[in-house]
């Protein structure tokens, strides 16, 4: 009888999809070490998973922005909405680069460290240019106006997206009534997508089982590990930036930091396995939701953080140049760091909605300020993978704690705040 107990514990404990998570990752690095040649083969299993999660992102950002604008109703609540979003980005973007700043310059990760030659990877890094970047605040605008309605869905970029759908919620706003029956199409279209991305979910240990096993058996844990010190740089500097953003959300809203890490577990191991903030976000919405942020909040805070709010990437740009800086010699004084954080709080949003978009806004800043040669990014290429796990995280953490500031900054109560039930 208690063989049985046990046998059906255990298969209850295997039902989490964060145990399942865990497996897939521990079984890809050893498939991807001890078999390297098929640990390759099997990235097209990540490639898959994170291809078919971002191909429901933008109908997604566009019912959660529309609905949002709607529930307000009003256009001046919305207003107020984005622009309180807009300073706390700001405020968490300028921490990610005070804190990247801080803990590159005390651990100095690039210093005597024997360089590979990257002229061999100036292929890899050509791959990652072609997705377009922004190259200025004209381009920026540009790119949001789709050519057509519709081609805004369909070109796989979250500007476009959040363009139009600004557009139709504020005009359904304006037509009032006559807009009822588009709104609650809306809402119907909303929770079959959620329904939709229940079913996709599923096949999360999958995804991350086939990019790990990818990513040790493409560059060898040997390699990694010459590089570890910058991955500890960078993990370090976003830890800390997590725990400033966890400490200032229970300061402010009473959310507890168990009360988020069990909240949240399932899409830390996620984001954790496919590298990408963009495969949880109706489960962000939705829990957001439960920890009290009303859907007019979170319909827009979430949304334009995967534009605006890329924290992972600002502590990332810091810290990857100093990095190639230190490892090349590159004497940067504290003057020109400076013009390079002023730069970094445009570059770390200029890659919103490419592919690799850290590496990619890496590459931009070091193209606008030549001190560091671009072509030495390529190093990089070989930990990016792990690299972008750490973004990513820090960025959903990031998105998180901006919905719950704004909804405390609108008046709004969540799950633990004592003021919640006056």
């Amino acid at each position: 009888m208690r063989d049985t107990h046990n046998w059906r514990t255990k298969l209850r404990l295997f039902r989490h999809l964060y145990v399942r998570m865990l497996l897939g990752i521990a079984a890809g690095t050893a498939i991807g070490y001890l078999v390297p040649g098929f640990g390759r083969d099997l990235g097209a299993l990540g490639i898959a998973f994170v291809k078919a999660m971002r191909m429901m992102v933008p109908p997604v950002l566009f019912c959660t922005i529309v609905e949002g604008i709607v529930r307000h109703g009003a256009a001046r609540e919305t207003g107020a909405t984005v622009l309180r979003s807009l300073i706390v980005f700001l405020g968490i973007t300028i921490a990610a680069l005070g804190i990247g700043l801080g803990v590159t310059v005390l651990m100095q990760p690039g210093r005597g460290l024997p360089l590979p030659a990257y002229a061999e990877a100036a292929g890899e890094v050509q791959r990652q240019l072609a997705g377009r970047h922004i190259t200025g605040p004209g381009d920026f605008l540009v790119r949001m106006v789709p050519d057509t309605l519709f081609s805004a869905f369909t070109a796989g970029d979250v500007l476009p997206v959040l363009f139009v759908a600004g557009l139709v919620g504020f005009g359904l706003l304006r037509i009032g009534e006559a807009g009822a029956p588009i709104v609650r199409a809306i809402e119907a279209l909303t929770r079959l997508q959620f329904a939709i991305f229940g079913f996709l979910i599923r096949a999360a240990p999958v995804g991350a089982f086939g990019a790990i096993a990818y990513t040790v058996g493409t560059y060898g844990i040997a390699f990694i590990g010459s590089l570890g010190l910058l991955i500890a740089t960078l993990a370090l500097a976003c830890g800390l930036l997590i725990a400033v953003l966890v400490l200032t959300i229970r300061l402010t809203t009473g959310v507890r930091a168990g009360t988020l890490l069990r909240t949240f577990r399932d899409e830390i191991l996620i984001v954790l396995g496919t590298s990408s903030t963009e495969v949880v976000l109706p489960r962000l919405i939705e829990k957001l939701e439960g920890l009290g942020c009303p859907r007019s909040v979170v319909g827009l805070t979430v949304p334009l953080g995967y534009s605006l709010n890329l924290a992972g990437t600002a502590v990332y740009l810091i810290v990857a140049t100093l990095f190639l800086g230190e490892a090349l010699g590159v004497a940067l004084s504290p003057e020109r760091i400076m013009v390079y954080l002023g730069v970094m709080l445009i570059t770390s949003k200029a890659a919103a909605g490419v592919t690799g978009s850290g590496f990619s806004a890496l590459l931009l800043t070091l193209s606008l300020l030549p001190d560091v040669p671009v072509g030495a990014a390529a190093m990089l290429i070989a930990v990016d993978r792990f690299l972008s796990e750490i973004r990513a995280l820090t960025s959903g953490t990031a998105n998180v704690a901006a919905s719950l500031l704004v909804t405390r900054w609108s008046g709004g109560r969540l799950t633990g705040d004592p003021r919640r039930d006056e």
